[in-house]
């Protein structure tokens, strides 16, 4: 069903047709500050389609030109070790053009009405970098009520030799889990022998680096709530191959130089890993993280930071 026009654009559900102008959107809205970085994807919906159930929507403009998309999918969280069914958005994109305008605010209005309420979903939530304050003010206007829950993206090279400066860190409270057993993602991961996961995210996207900045000359990423561990600097043209690590306890967390070593050879270059800020994951691997970056789960229930929380590896 089409939505009724509104200041001149109109949503519909996704259709194949629209998958080349959207990705020509996203060519054009680069992520990051200092470091621009271009997503490369086959496919708009290469990331919706690891979800079992999701919806996926388009803006279209008076002569039916796309002007923006976005996907809401179902997706399991694990909250104080109780399994909620929650709505995700994610890859919302607007056309540069067009912004401002309030497509991204009503797109978000659409997935929430159109797919999260009619199934129950709650919470719901996305996830973004703690400096897109674009994106925060446009959920503050999509949703009575929004919180923040904060974690880091801490980032390895894995050409690098990895340390892990302290295995005794107690069982993490934030942290990664692959909460699916669905067939479809047998080919999207791996378990190591310690049990750690590997979400190869390279397989859904890659990032190319686009430009950087020559504030940079002197070897530093920067950003929002930037916390500098190393320094280096990417080249431009190229490209970021990274897997996730999710699955991390105080029990396998020593294994993370092999598992590092293992991904050098098969020719990722990059691991990732999430934690909250300033705990003991962080604590252990910081000094061998080439940055840590901060983002927020924005969430329509509070999610309380001394609490068991689980997400779904998907999702980052």
């Amino acid at each position: 069903m089409n939505a009724k026009k509104k200041n001149g654009f109109r949503i519909i559900p996704y259709r194949l047709e629209h998958e080349q102008a959207l990705l020509e959107i996203e060519r054009q809205s680069p992520q990051g500050f200092m470091v621009k970085l271009e997503i490369l994807r086959d496919h708009f919906l290469s990331r919706a389609a690891l979800f079992d159930d999701y919806a996926a929507y388009v803006v279209l403009g008076p002569d039916d030109q796309v002007l923006a998309g976005g996907v809401g999918a179902q997706v399991p969280m694990l909250i104080n070790g109780e399994l909620h069914q929650t709505g995700f958005g994610f890859d919302v994109l607007v056309d540069p053009a067009v912004r401002n305008r309030g497509i991204g605010r009503d797109l978000a209005t659409c997935v929430r009405k159109r797919f999260f309420e009619p199934k129950g979903l709650k919470p719901q939530f996305t996830t973004l970098r703690a400096g897109n304050l674009t994106m925060l003010h446009l959920l503050s206007k999509s949703y009575r009520d929004t919180y923040l829950y904060e974690f880091l993206y801490l980032t390895f090279p894995t050409a690098r030799t990895l340390r892990v400066e302290n295995t005794a860190i107690g069982e993490p409270i934030f942290g990664a889990s692959l909460l699916s057993d669905s067939e479809n993602l047998n080919n999207y991961h791996e378990v190591t022998e310690s049990g750690i996961g590997l979400w190869h995210t390279h397989q859904v996207f890659q990032l190319k680096v686009k430009s950087v900045s020559p504030v940079l000359s002197g070897g530093l990423w920067l950003g929002n709530r930037f916390i500098r561990t190393n320094k280096y600097v990417p080249l431009v043209g190229s490209v970021l191959k990274t897997t996730t690590i999710f699955n991390l306890t105080q029990d396998n967390i020593h294994t993370l130089p092999e598992v590092s070593l293992q991904l050098y050879q098969q020719g990722i270059n990059y691991m990732q890993i999430c934690c909250q800020p300033n705990d003991a994951v962080y604590h252990a691997l910081q000094k061998s993280a080439l940055n840590a970056f901060s983002h927020y789960i924005v969430s329509t229930q509070e999610l309380n930071p001394d609490e068991p929380l689980k997400l779904d590896v998907r999702c980052l």
